[in-house]
């Protein structure tokens, strides 16, 4: 099992796991959208995205954002999206790929990584806290949705 960074020519092969990524959150299928979705993120640079390969097959992702400080002057990465396929679930491809982003941000000499989980989703609050990542408890989220 190996974890790199995607390349241009990976999207095709991710966008099916992305496409089952957005299926299990309650999207419909549309692997069409979620190639130009990805192929967009890659060509502007706007993302950082981790693959993890077992046999040749895409197993898992990370997509990471770069976010800015104003108050620090420094960048930090937004960890938005960490997929494992079902059938390769609970064999560490998760933790691998959570291990190279931190890895990567130290490299990048980043502030943080930030995340965003469900209230219910204890297994990965469990899995953050173990890999260092502290829950904010000065901080309350808001958001203003205009679609």
């Amino acid at each position: 099992m190996i974890v790199r960074k995607a390349a241009f020519e990976d999207l095709p092969q991710l966008a099916i796991l992305f496409d089952e990524y957005r299926q299990f959150y309650g999207a419909s299928s549309n692997l069409s959208l979620s190639l130009d979705f990805l192929t967009q993120r890659f060509q502007n640079q706007e993302s950082v995205i981790f693959i993890h390969i077992k046999d040749d097959i895409f197993t898992g992702f990370i997509l990471l954002y770069r976010g800015f400080s104003s108050v620090t002057c420094s960048t930090y990465f937004i960890l938005d999206d960490v997929y494992v396929s079902p059938i390769y679930r609970r064999q560490g491809s998760a933790q691998q790929l959570i291990d190279t982003a931190i890895l990567f941000a130290g490299y990048e000499n980043a502030l943080r990584i930030t995340l965003e989980t469900q209230k219910t989703n204890h297994i990965s609050q469990r899995l953050y806290e173990k890999m260092g990542f502290v829950a904010d408890t000065e901080f309350q989220t808001f958001h203003c949705f205009l679609k």
